[in-house]
């Protein structure tokens, strides 16, 4: 396991927060080969580095195969490693997983989604549509709503804008892929605004929108979290704080602010960039008795290596203060990678009754790997997550499910809304 060592970051990195690369000029276009870059070298590290340690390379929703051969042929005509880079992009983008990214980007990328969107599709019957927007911004108050079709992004229709992403590397993607592309169009470039043309009862609707980081940094320049009351029933919302330290004590304390209500809501839609296990822990811990278990981990890399299963279960203890009370757990498309892993772990440990729509699916724990011969790095899932039940993440289904959890097509609250009627029933939310 020498090579594991030297490629990627220590275990505690695998829940670290999901990378957004630094912006970089976009490279000079050259259609000259860059001396001494050895593509097929470089070729050979990527795919030896993909088969062993990415632990959702076994697909059956496409061919991992051909997507291999297709991309392989590409990068060995690539002039030199900018070219060779963005190749292995498009590759990573064609799993559909928001954790599986090749960079550093430049800005002909895209915008890093979950973290930098925020807008939803679906994808049906050769159209795509809103599923979700994201509370508080632009496109929420822009007014856009789940519901409306959307007919291009940037001026390009969406049948086009959505296979766009993947450059040459994918000439018949699947309606996952479509959709996953749609959500990219979307989103943007990276820092870039962005126009989208929409069809609302019948009338086309263009709509000016700042770039998806936008409310990153708003969100980042905000507090780690927010508490309130409806009542009796107290509110706790994460701002996509779950990678910082900080917040540990932040909870403890908004805890013991809410210690006199009946029931707390902690609110996790907004925690798209992931975080880590001391953080989770520490808020599971809040509302156990004894030691429990939360979550199951495999890494196939063992198996694939050395013929033999790794599979363990993580546990959590209990912390002061404690909240002995009911708690509900809401979730939805902006709650990510260690936020998925908080809703089935206070699922399992805590027994709290969750709400959401699907999930971000950033699938799996985070390694970050630099591939040395192109001076690229590859981010994926080296560990596949379980609900202790034995569910995968990714498929977990919550004690209620949504279509929508940020936004209704009226744009209220569906998810807060179903939480208090489900902790008050008959009484209106309002």
């Amino acid at each position: 396991m020498t090579a594991l060592v030297k490629a990627i970051s220590p275990i505690l990195a695998l829940f670290m927060v999901a990378p957004v690369f630094a912006a970089e000029q976009a490279p000079t276009p050259t259609t000259e080969k860059v001396p001494d870059f050895d593509t097929a070298q470089a070729w050979q590290e990527f795919e030896d580095q993909f088969r062993l340690f990415y632990a959702y390379a076994q697909r059956n929703d496409i061919d991992v195969e051909a997507q291999l051969t297709r991309s392989r042929a590409l990068a060995l005509q690539a002039v030199g490693p900018d070219e060779f880079r963005k190749i292995l992009h498009q590759t990573a983008l064609t799993f559909s997983d928001p954790h599986f990214i090749v960079g550093p980007f430049d800005q002909s990328d895209y915008s890093v989604i979950p973290t930098g969107s925020d807008i939803v599709t679906s994808y049906s019957d050769g159209r795509f549509h809103v599923a979700d927007v994201r509370a508080g911004s632009a496109a929420d108050k822009a007014g856009i709503r789940p519901g409306w079709q959307i007919v291009s992004a940037d001026g390009v229709d969406m049948k086009s804008a959505a296979i766009r992403p993947y450059g040459q590397v994918l000439p018949e993607p699947t309606d996952k892929q479509k959709n996953y592309g749609a959500m990219l169009a979307v989103s943007g470039l990276r820092n870039k605004p962005r126009t989208l043309v929409f069809e609302v009862g019948g009338e086309l609707l263009s709509i000016d929108l700042p770039s998806t980081y936008t409310l990153g940094k708003s969100i980042n320049a905000g507090p780690l979290l927010e508490t309130s009351r409806n009542g009796d029933i107290g509110i706790i919302r994460i701002n996509n704080a779950l990678g910082n330290n900080d917040l540990i004590p932040a909870f403890d304390q908004a805890v013991q602010s809410l210690s006199d209500t009946r029931a707390i809501i902690i609110d996790l839609r907004n925690t798209p960039s992931g975080g880590n296990t001391e953080v989770a822990r520490s808020i599971i811990g809040h509302f156990v008795t004894g030691t429990q278990s939360y979550q199951i981990h495999e890494i196939p890399s063992i198996e694939r290596e050395f013929t033999v299963p790794r599979r363990f279960i993580e546990q959590v203890e209990p912390r002061e203060p404690q909240y002995p009370k009911p708690i509900v757990v809401l979730g939805g498309r902006w709650t990510g990678s260690m936020g998925e892993g908080l809703v089935i772990g206070l699922d399992a440990a805590a027994d709290a009754y969750t709400i959401s729509s699907d999930m971000a699916d950033l699938l799996g724990a985070l390694s970050n790997i630099d591939l040395e011969k192109s001076g690229a790095r590859m981010d994926f899932g080296t560990e596949t997550l379980f609900h202790v039940n034995g569910t995968p993440r990714e498929d977990y289904i919550a004690d209620m499910p949504l279509e929508s959890a940020d936004r209704d097509a009226d744009g209220t609250d569906p998810a807060m809304r179903s939480a208090l009627e489900y902790l008050r029933p008959g009484i209106s939310a309002d």
